[in-house]
C-alpha cells in the first residue's frame, strides 16, 4: 500500500467511524433493537408504535382534531382514527396494506355500521384480521379507538379462509398470515354458513372455538399452535333477560365456569396459551362471546412460562414466547394466593405490574422490552391516574399503549387489568 493511499484511508477513518455510530444509532435507538415511533399527536405514557424487527405495534389511534378537540360527527371521528393510523404507517415504512390485526373499540353499540361504512372505504385492497368491541368508555369522551399490528412487506402474507366461509368485498378475512405468525379476526360462536348463534351459552362457546380451529386448520396448524387468545365475553345488560347468566351487572361465576370448561378441552394442561378474559359493554351482532387468537407455526419455537409462584392452569399459562416474543396473560393487581385484597386502584396497579414483572423476568425480560400494552379500567375516570403511575414504570420508552373502560361492571374488585406483549432486546 502506497503512502497517499494509507494517508486517504487514514483521513476516511472519522468518517467511516461516524457512518457506523450513525448506522447503530438508526438500528438501536432508545438502547434496543425495536424502533420507537412517536408522532406530535400522541400523549404521556405511549408511543404511537414500536417497530420490532418486521412487526410494527400500534398505539391506540383515536380521532381528534389538531387542537385535541372532538370531530361534530362520528364518521369524521372514524376517518381520522384511521389517518392517523396511516400517519403511523407511513412513519414506520409501512402503508395500510401492511395491517396484519386491528382492534377497534367504539363507545355505542348503535355505532358499529357507521364505523363499518367508513372502515371499508379507508383500509384498501388488503384488510386485516379484525375485532370489533364495544367498551363501556373510551378517554375524553372519544366515540372510538384503533389499535393495531402490521408486519413489513418483506414479509410473507396470506390471507387464510376456511373452504366455503363467506369472503370479499366487506368481508373480514378469517385470518393472515405474515411469514409463520397467524393473526385470526374474532370469531363469535355463530354458523359461519348462515350466522345464527346457538341458544346455549356453553355451546356458543363451543362453536367460537370451533370457529378459531378451523381458520387454523386452514393454515396448516391446531390449536396446540395458539400462542395468544382473548375471550371477550358481553356484559349481562347487553343481552335479553332470558340469555342473562349474571344479576346486578356482574359476571356470575357460573358463566366464567361455564367458557373454562369448554375452554379447558381444547388446549393441553399447563400448556394453555396466555389469555386475557374480559368482560366488553356488548358485542356485534348480539354475540355473548368471542375469541381472537394469535398462533406460531414452528411448535418448535414455542415455550410456555411458568413462574413459579404460579401452579400451572387448565385456562390460561402466565404466557407463551414465540422466538423472541412473549405474548403475556392479562394480570390484575391480586397477590398470589391471597386475591384482591385492596379496593385502591393505584396499590392494585402496583401489585398488577409486580406480577407483570414476575413473568417478564421468568422469560428473562424486563420493562423496557414490552411493546405493547392494554390497559383496562374499572372506571374511565380513574384513566389518568392509572396511566401517571404506570408511564413510571417504564424509563423513558413507552409501550403501544389502549387504555378503556371495558365494561359498567362497578362492583368488581378488579380496579384495572393490564395485559403485555414484549420483544426481547438486546443486552448490553
Amino acid at each position: 500500500m502506497t503512502v497517499s493511499h494509507a494517508a486517504k484511508i487514514s483521513a476516511l477513518m472519522p468518517v467511516m467511524l461516524l457512518a457506523l455510530l450513525f448506522t447503530a444509532a438508526q438500528a438501536q435507538p432508545q438502547g434496543g433493537a425495536y424502533r420507537v415511533i412517536k408522532t406530535e399527536r400522541m400523549g404521556a405514557v405511549s408511543s404511537d408504535g414500536i417497530l420490532a424487527g418486521k412487526t410494527l405495534y400500534v398505539a391506540a389511534q383515536d380521532g381528534r382534531n389538531g387542537d385535541g378537540s372532538l370531530p361534530a360527527s362520528f364518521p369524521q371521528e372514524v376517518k381520522q382514527s384511521l389517518d392517523h393510523m396511516r400517519e403511523v404507517l407511513k412513519a414506520a415504512g409501512m402503508d395500510m396494506g401492511n395491517l396484519v390485526w386491528v382492534q377497534v373499540y367504539v363507545s355505542n353499540a348503535a355505532d358499529i355500521a357507521a364505523m363499518n361504512d367508513v372502515y371499508w372505504q379507508s383500509i384498501g385492497a388488503n384488510p386485516p384480521a379484525r375485532t370489533v368491541l364495544v367498551a363501556a368508555g373510551l378517554p375524553g369522551g372519544q366515540k372510538i379507538q384503533i389499535n393495531a399490528i402490521a408486519v413489513a412487506s418483506s414479509a410473507k402474507r396470506q390471507v387464510i379462509t376456511p373452504a366455503g366461509w363467506p369472503h370479499g368485498r366487506r368481508t373480514d378475512p378469517a385470518g393472515i398470515q405474515a411469514d409463520d405468525v397467524l393473526y385470526i379476526s374474532a370469531q363469535s360462536g355463530a354458523d359461519p354458513m348462515t350466522g345464527k348463534l346457538p341458544a346455549d351459552y356453553a355451546q356458543e362457546v363451543k362453536q367460537s372455538l370451533d370457529n378459531v380451529g378451523a381458520v387454523l386448520k386452514a393454515a396448516n396448524m391446531t390449536m396446540a399452535n395458539v400462542v395468544w387468545t382473548n375471550p371477550y365475553m358481553a356484559s349481562p345488560e347487553s343481552r335479553a333477560a332470558s340469555d342473562i347468566l349474571a344479576h346486578n351487572g356482574q359476571m356470575q361465576p357460573q358463566q366464567m365456569a361455564a367458557m373454562n370448561k369448554v375452554y379447558a378441552s381444547y388446549f393441553e394442561f399447563g400448556n394453555t396459551p396466555g389469555r386475557g378474559t374480559m368482560e366488553l359493554a356488548a358485542l356485534p351482532a348480539g354475540a355473548r362471546i368471542v375469541f381472537t387468537a394469535i398462533a406460531g407455526a414452528d411448535l418448535s419455537q414455542r415455550k410456555s412460562i411458568r413462574p413459579r409462584n404460579m401452579p400451572p392452569s387448565p385456562t390460561a399459562s402466565p404466557g407463551i414466547v414465540y422466538r423472541d416474543t412473549y405474548y403475556m396473560s392479562g394480570k390484575s393487581g391480586f397477590i398470589p394466593g391471597q386475591g384482591i385484597v385492596t379496593q385502591d386502584v393505584e396499590l392494585q396497579l402496583r401489585q398488577t405490574m409486580r406480577n407483570l414483572l414476575d413473568d417478564l423476568e421468568e422469560a428473562d425480560m424486563d420493562f423496557p422490552d414490552v411493546v405493547f400494552s392494554e390497559v383496562y379500567v374499572r372506571d374511565i375516570k380513574d384513566a389518568d391516574r392509572v396511566q401517571a403511575l404506570y408511564g413510571t414504570f417504564f424509563k423513558g420508552v413507552f409501550p403501544a399503549r389502549t387504555t378503556l373502560q371495558n365494561s359498567f361492571d362497578q362492583k368488581t374488585a378488579t380496579g384495572e387489568q393490564i395485559s403485555f406483549i414484549a420483544v426481547r432486546q438486546p443486552k448490553h
